[in-house]
């Protein structure tokens, strides 16, 4: 595959002015937002690859799986902002997302998708972790809604919500888009098939990973946003569920 040039590379920053632009014209006051993050995500990249490049030529189990929880913990602090209560609601988060991350790796594992190297475990967890902490994030903010429902009606909500971008994602896989990994593969000149069977391994265990995380969320944190004295006092109105 043709490496890209630094030149290209920082050319293609210019690109974030049409967003700026539209945020502008249309008065959504997203510009600060836009430049922030693009900046960020920019710079964060860059460093990524030379730090993942570091780490890779460590091949020690200790490495690979510290990496591994220092992304669940970040992902888990990122979402836990959009709880009632931070501590509280971090626990459940890093629980739901070390448990779909967790078992969807050894899923991986035992199936001999991926052996255990750093190059191929850190980019998968990544992915996962991702996807969990979006599902997580999901959950939360649909319950923060919900009113004068019961129980099971907010937990099936909630848990719907947090997966339909996936189940959406699987039904124009294909036809709509071609996914990430497969575009990334083919790219890098691997046989179309061989990526194809890579893509569907993946979706099929986000899905996995979006329906855990989002269920564990719901249940252990359903306590804290409506049974809590915290939420009672804050939103008087949910008294009545």
């Amino acid at each position: 595959m043709q490496e890209i040039h630094n030149t290209a590379l920082l050319a293609i920053l210019l690109f974030i002015f049409v967003p700026i632009f539209v945020s502008y014209k249309q008065t959504l006051q997203l510009e600060k937002d836009i430049l922030w993050s693009s900046l960020r995500g920019f710079v964060q990249l860059l460093l990524l690859g030379y730090f993942i490049s570091y780490i890779f030529s460590f091949e020690r189990w200790y490495v690979i799986l510290g990496y591994v929880f220092i992304m669940i913990i970040t992902a888990s602090m990122s979402v836990s902002k959009r709880g009632i209560e931070f501590k509280r609601t971090f626990w459940f988060v890093f629980l739901g997302i070390t448990v779909s991350v967790s078992s969807s790796i050894c899923l991986w594992l035992m199936f001999h998708v991926i052996p255990f190297q750093a190059q191929y475990i850190i980019p998968v967890a990544g992915m996962f972790s991702g996807t969990a902490m979006v599902a997580s994030g999901v959950v939360l903010e649909s319950m923060k809604k919900e009113e004068n429902k019961d129980e099971k009606e907010i937990k099936r909500n909630a848990i719907k919500i947090a997966m339909i971008p996936t189940i959406d994602t699987l039904k124009t896989m294909g036809l709509v888009q071609i996914p990430g990994t497969m575009t990334g593969m083919i790219l890098a000149g691997a046989e179309p098939v061989a990526a194809v069977k890579y893509q569907i391994f993946i979706v099929f265990t986000l899905l996995v990973v979006a329906s855990i995380s989002s269920m564990i969320v719901c249940i252990l944190n359903y306590r804290t946003f409506y049974k809590s004295d915290f939420i009672k006092q804050a939103y008087p109105n949910k008294l009545s569920i």
